[in-house]
């Protein structure tokens, strides 16, 4: 494929709402201290939406400078895929609100539900819509602009007590952008692997309300368990995403022909960032070279991965090679190559 049919970032951009809640706001409530908060999830601080805030409020503005940065009218997009899994409602879906905050035509616009990888399966959505043929010769490309959103809102859902203090102090909000399509700016897509495990789903979930639970979703016996809140067994998942983590990268390393040693920038993600550190190291990606968006602003699910790659991206030169990892809910986990 010739360098300019290669799907690209074409312009990215961020939302980190309000100023950082520390762990010293965190510790009162949550029956702790700040010194213990840092010292068991490896997080200092993390970001809280303003209240009637939902994930596509906060992606407005991370979309509107993605498209600014890809010199891209709303007009010109084919495609608005919002990756998140915390939805403004039920139904419809977060793209739809974006779709309508832009003032975006009535294009396509669809939630995809990966987790913490789904920044890169709605990336591989895109760059495969992108690579699609133009309805005919003299027509444009349907597809020649992709509006591609990462956000989520936790705040909202989190319990401020003791008995939520290990997924409150981890779980944190924001949101991140980019525009994808073909082009010869902005670091090409090389590769994108992802997969999913459902066997392990109810080791990382959320389970209530519960579509499945008739008459209503969620009972006042499941609200006094604290059911409605996130949960998970991170001890017994952090060998699991190590290995899978490690592999993926691998399974995007390969065919682009990169060795850890080639990678310029390596951005991993996961709840706990001592298990994001160790699939790197296992990897062989250099320390220095590593970022755990989790450890800098809290864990963003779909987020985080796009979100620290809109800080790095000013610093990065051309032909720098970049590989993303993150792992989550699922349990769902990938893997995106990158070049500058």
């Amino acid at each position: 494929m010739p360098p300019d049919a290669e799907p690209r970032l074409l312009g990215i951009g961020r939302n980190l709402p309000g100023d950082p809640v520390t762990n010293d706001a965190l510790a009162g409530p949550l029956g702790t201290s700040a010194a213990d908060l840092t010292r068991a999830t490896g997080i200092a601080q993390r970001h809280h939406a303003a209240e009637g805030q939902g994930p596509s409020d906060l992606a407005l503005r991370a979309a509107s400078d993605a498209l600014a940065a890809a010199r891209t009218e709303v007009s010109d997009l084919g495609l608005i895929v919002f990756a998140t899994a915390t939805p403004d409602v039920t139904f419809p879906g977060a793209a739809c609100y974006l779709q309508h905050k832009l003032a975006a035509p009535t294009i396509g616009a669809l939630d995809v539900r990966a987790q913490s990888a789904g920044f890169l399966c709605a990336l591989d959505l895109a760059s495969a819509f992108a690579r699609l043929p133009a309805p005919n010769a003299s027509a444009d490309a349907r597809y020649a602009r992709i509006l591609v959103a990462a956000g989520e809102v936790f705040s909202s859902g989190l319990e401020f007590a003791p008995r939520g203090r290990e997924m409150t102090a981890r779980l944190a909000d924001g949101a991140a952008a980019a525009v994808v399509g073909l082009g010869d700016v902005g670091p090409c897509v090389r590769a994108v692997r992802w997969h999913t495990d459902g066997s392990l789903a109810d080791r990382f979930w959320c389970e209530f309300p519960a579509s499945y639970q008739y008459p209503v979703r969620v009972r006042a016996e499941n609200l006094a368990a604290g059911l409605q809140y996130p949960r998970a067994d991170l001890p017994a998942l952090g060998p699991i995403v190590t290995e899978r983590l490690s592999v993926v990268s691998s399974e995007v390393l390969g065919p682009c022909g990169w060795r850890a040693d080639d990678v310029d920038l390596a951005i991993v993600d996961y709840a706990v960032p001592e298990v994001a550190r160790d699939a790197a190291g296992r990897v062989g990606l250099a320390p220095a070279r590593t970022i755990v968006p989790t450890a800098e602003f809290g864990h963003v699910m779909a987020a985080g991965l796009v979100l620290s790659l809109s800080f790095a991206a000013a610093s990065l030169s051309p032909g720098a090679k970049v590989l993303l990892a993150a792992a989550g809910p699922g349990l769902a986990w990938g893997a995106a190559a990158l070049e500058f």
